[in-house]
């Protein structure tokens, strides 16, 4: 299995290389955005639609609450970087941090999908929030609008895909890539 720098690293000599994302210009799903299509290549649909099933997935274990859902979507050497946070190295390192989300927050997120681009064994996955949505703090049961934008960097080996980096920022105003 290949370390994470390693996938960093040979995504960004596909950038530096001029390769460019599979196109997307059919099928809309993006949600309310509708910014997210398909390819018009049906091979390169079914890359895009089996990693964006990833991030669904992930999706259900955040609004489950419940980091055994989560886990297995990630690479063992994963990183994520979180908002105002430290960077976690490894799925087993994130326990703690998810153990600590999911008890001062619950969501209801429904990821609004930007982008799916294709890179080789390289997916990056872009998402916001929609205007309106909301977290509940569990601390006060008061509720806050969502302001968050992700991405999602899988690799797949073999038919599998997996996240290798997850990152996510607050954005100034909802609704907006």
């Amino acid at each position: 299995m290949r370390s994470s720098m390693t996938v960093t690293a040979a995504f960004l000599l596909a950038i530096a290389a001029g390769a460019l994302p599979a196109q997307a210009q059919t099928g809309h799903d993006g949600g309310p955005s509708g910014a997210f299509s398909y390819s018009q290549d049906t091979t390169v649909a079914s890359d895009q639609s089996a990693a964006k099933a990833v991030v669904e997935a992930y999706q259900a274990g955040l609004n489950a609450a419940d980091f055994d859902k989560i886990r297995p979507l990630f690479a063992p050497d994963a990183v994520a970087e979180w908002n105002n946070k430290t960077t976690v190295v490894a799925v087993d390192a994130m326990a703690a941090p998810y153990a600590a989300l999911f008890k001062d927050a619950k969501f209801d997120t429904d990821f609004q999908y930007d982008a799916v681009d294709l890179y080789g064994d390289i997916a990056i996955v872009r998402t916001h929030h929609p205007v309106g949505q909301m977290e509940l703090r569990l601390k006060d049961g008061t509720k806050a609008l969502d302001f968050n934008r992700e991405i999602f960097v899988l690799h797949r080996s073999g038919p599998a895909w997996t996240i290798v980096l997850y990152t996510f920022t607050t954005q100034p105003r909802q609704g907006e890539q």
